[in-house]
């Protein structure tokens, strides 16, 4: 009982992202970014912002009071951007803050939720059916190969 409480709710960072695409009506793939933030933003403070945080940080979530704001690293490649404000409105949305002894499990349940997201289970299993040239499915979801694999290696696809 007490091992399950030091793992990350991965089941729960995707049922989340799955509600999100939901309410924000996202139907097709590629999944319109866009989309997702301005629903995002009708429901809560949210800014989305480029900083330059130099070579080695991708982005970053910062929560005071009531408003949020995503920071991005505009100087990586678009698909890491994509993923990176992905994973960042996974932290917003499971109510991730800094610190403790469980940041690995934060960062793990944002990088399933950024997954999900972008890559919806319901999605690309029906294209992975038709489709295994990763190169093709991964410029299909504008993900890269490698986001690409380790979700359909956690989903068990592959």
């Amino acid at each position: 009982m007490e091992n399950e409480a030091l793992k990350p709710n991965v089941g729960g960072a995707r049922k989340i992202a799955r509600k999100l695409l939901k309410d924000a009506k996202v139907l097709e793939i590629p999944v319109s970014l866009q989309k997702v933030l301005d629903y995002v933003k009708t429901q809560q403070n949210l800014d989305v912002v480029k900083y330059n945080f130099g070579e080695k940080v991708s982005g970053m979530l910062v929560t005071l009071g009531d408003s949020s704001t995503i920071g991005f690293n505009p100087d990586h490649a678009w698909v890491r951007r994509r993923f990176t404000i992905a994973h960042e409105l996974g932290h917003l949305y499971m109510g991730h803050t800094c610190g403790g002894h469980d940041n690995d499990n934060k960062e793990t349940e944002a990088n399933q939720f950024a997954a999900e997201l972008l890559v919806p289970l319901a999605f690309i299993k029906r294209d992975f059916a038709s489709q295994t040239n990763l190169d093709i499915l991964a410029q299909k979801y504008v993900v890269s190969k490698e986001a690409l694999c380790i979700h359909l290696m956690q989903c068990k696809l592959i």
